[in-house]
């Protein structure tokens, strides 16, 4: 019973992430600068004569109609003043709590196997040459078990180690500070 809870365990962090799958973050293509001041950053869905649709980087979707915006920038329309970058990043990081979990299950495999063969050991000086072979049963399989999850942790650390590049665009940004001069200030923002 306990193996079988252990294995479940084990498959559950292995098998959580995979369920879930890396999360594409859908890149700002577009600034909304509204009449009120307002400033929405997204994804452009539709553009229309009546109707801009805008889907936010947590996944909302904004609606507006043409007299509610100011201005209204795209990538394209910023054409070569943005700087290409090329960014690494591990979409499949999560896959780090299953190599960690796996890897203490392994650890405490190994640790009941040297156990039951030190209990084993002493059973078989004192003559006790049946609890002795059920105690080196045990053994064998809490060894099996902790390779087996060694094994998984080792492939989820694989999993957690694969990159993806991708290219992203860097904006300069000018703005006027407290005293009314102009700065210029460019933002480079990283998420995993």
């Amino acid at each position: 019973m306990r193996h079988t809870i252990t294995l479940l365990i084990a498959l559950s962090i292995t098998i959580q992430p995979l369920l879930l799958g890396a999360q594409e973050s859908s890149a700002a293509d577009t600034r909304v600068y509204l009449e009120d001041g307002t400033v929405v950053m997204g994804e452009l869905i539709r553009r229309d004569a009546d109707l801009i649709i805008v889907r936010g980087g947590d996944g909302e979707i904004f609606t507006f109609q043409p007299d509610q915006i100011d201005k209204l920038v795209t990538l394209e329309s910023l054409g070569g003043q943005a700087r290409t970058v090329t960014v690494r990043e591990f979409p499949y990081i999560s896959f780090l709590g299953g190599t960690v979990a796996l890897s203490l299950i392994s650890w405490l495999q190994f640790d009941t196997k040297s156990d039951r063969k030190a209990e084993a050991r002493i059973n078989r000086e004192n003559g006790l040459l049946a609890r002795a072979s059920e105690l080196d049963d045990k053994a064998d399989r809490a060894g099996l078990w902790g390779w087996s999850s060694a094994v998984l942790a080792v492939g989820t650390l694989g999993v957690a180690a694969i990159p993806k590049t991708r290219t992203k665009k860097i904006f300069p940004e000018l703005s006027l500070d407290a005293s009314g001069d102009a700065r210029m200030q460019l933002v480079y923002r990283h998420t995993f």
